[in-house]
């Protein structure tokens, strides 16, 4: 049931597992918001690419790659998604409201976020064996059995699962134009694709994240004074561990509370936390994404130098060519 005048709308839901109300001035606030924060991302986004493309140190550099692509993962998502969403804010309406037009924003949706999530998981892993198993990635052959084909099933895998489980799987959809996303795809009335996609897509990745975090901590601390002892290896451990540690965090706080949500709608209470999960906790993935690259920017400092610096350290060599040539 849908009620409008010029200030206010409230949609609401009524159905055996869900009851809630969604505002035209909360999601015009929204819109703001993600708007001025995409403003605020996107240069940031082209700067660190740049430095990528200018850095060939970056690129080439094995441990750069799955920041490689969670950056353009998160970009994706920045550009193409989420004017998708913001289009949505600003209505409080899905235009154009069709069936197709809703199942590819929903498969879109779901696929680059699974793909960052996948990815980040991976990342996770990956740390413990640059740190403590270089020799896994040391060998051409090793290096694309434990490097790149983890990363091709993380780029992979998620958008033909969600293809499968949206235009493959027959099942009767039911949008809602006056919902973000028009609801969800109809696959999540099927309990076998919804708990395989819970635990495998979702909570897979996401526990895995705080395990291999907390594996590679604890190893750090107790390998600490060995490690101290090779001393440019430990300046370069160091920083693989703060940039985990900062990128992690930013997951974790984002997805946990969503995540934590959505189980405890499916097994025990429908309606825990609902309302809140429609006003603010479904927008945490697009914070992910949108503080990524600020994310990047400060752990990556030494690897991403600042427009200051890099013009502080042109001038004085043309300075000294050209006291040189005199």
């Amino acid at each position: 049931m849908a009620t409008n005048d010029s200030n206010f709308t409230v949609t609401t839901t009524t159905d055996a597992s869900s009851w809630y109300t969604v505002s035209f001035i909360a999601n015009r606030i929204k819109f703001w918001i993600l708007f001025a924060l995409q403003l605020c991302a996107v240069p940031c986004y082209l700067y660190i690419f740049y430095k990528f493309a200018y850095k060939k140190r970056l690129f080439h550099n094995i441990q750069h790659h799955v920041t490689l692509l969670l950056l353009i993962v998160s970009f994706l998502f920045v550009t193409i998604n989420l004017p998708l969403s913001l289009s949505y804010m600003y209505t409080s309406y899905v235009y154009p409201s069709s069936y197709l037009y809703c199942t590819l924003w929903n498969w879109l949706h779901y696929s680059l976020n699974i793909i960052n999530l996948f990815l980040m998981g991976f990342a996770s892993l990956e740390r413990n064996w640059l740190i403590f198993y270089p020799k896994l990635t040391a060998q051409r052959c090793r290096r694309f059995l434990f490097h790149y084909c983890p990363l091709i099933f993380c780029v992979i895998y998620p958008p033909f699962f969600y293809f499968a489980a949206m235009f493959i799987h027959k099942c009767q959809a039911y949008y809602d134009y006056t919902q973000l996303l028009c609801t969800w795809p109809c696959y999540f009335y099927n309990l076998q694709w919804t708990n395989f996609d819970l635990f495998f897509n979702n909570y897979t990745p996401l526990c895995s994240i705080p395990v291999f975090c907390c594996v590679l901590y604890i190893r750090v601390l107790i390998q600490k004074n060995k490690l101290k002892q090779q001393r440019f290896k430990w300046k370069r451990d160091k920083k693989l561990i703060l940039q985990l540690w900062s990128q992690s965090s930013l997951y974790l706080a984002m997805w946990m509370p969503l995540q934590l949500a959505g189980l405890i709608n499916l097994y025990w209470d429908p309606l825990f936390l609902l309302q809140d999960q429609i006003n603010y906790m479904y927008l945490f993935p697009y914070l992910i994404h949108l503080l990524y690259p600020a994310t990047i920017l400060i752990s990556f400092h030494h690897e991403i130098p600042s427009i200051r610096k890099v013009t502080g350290t042109v001038v004085p060599m043309q300075t000294f060519r050209i006291a040189n040539i005199k």
